[in-house]
């Protein structure tokens, strides 16, 4: 499952959304090195701005992108499966609720993951997520 990225003709595309940088550079460069193309963004403009120029296999999103009380990640949700409805997409959050992860799924995310998670429980749910294409 692991080189899945590697075997085919046209590696997954991802996008990583979140407000902390080591968050994003740890995941970018794990998805890098097996073999999947990846973008990153910090902030809710820039991710809807790639969104709306790049088709994404899947998009991993912190929930909060802006600190305090802040629940971004279900915007970019609902901004993903206006566009493309074949997008996979896991929210990450620290602070989910019971009522904000409903949402969430209500909104079209196919998994809600709370943290702390270790970057290899990420990464299986994502690449279960790709699997099922």
């Amino acid at each position: 499952m692991m080189e899945r990225a590697l075997m085919s003709n046209r590696p997954d595309r991802i996008l990583i959304v979140d407000d902390e940088e080591l968050i994003v550079l740890t995941m970018r460069k794990y998805f890098e090195g097996l073999g999947y193309r990846v973008d990153a963004a910090h902030e809710l403009e820039e991710a809807q701005a790639l969104l709306a120029n790049r088709r994404y296999d899947l998009v991993i999103c912190d929930l909060r992108l802006t600190g305090i009380g802040g629940v971004e990640g279900l915007q970019i949700v609902a901004d993903i499966h206006q566009r493309c409805a074949n997008t996979r997409v896991v929210l990450l959050s620290a602070f989910g609720t019971p009522e904000i992860e409903r949402e969430s799924y209500n909104r079209g995310a196919d998994a809600f993951l709370h943290k702390p998670k270790s970057m290899m429980e990420i990464a299986s749910v994502a690449m279960n997520l790709l699997d099922q294409g």
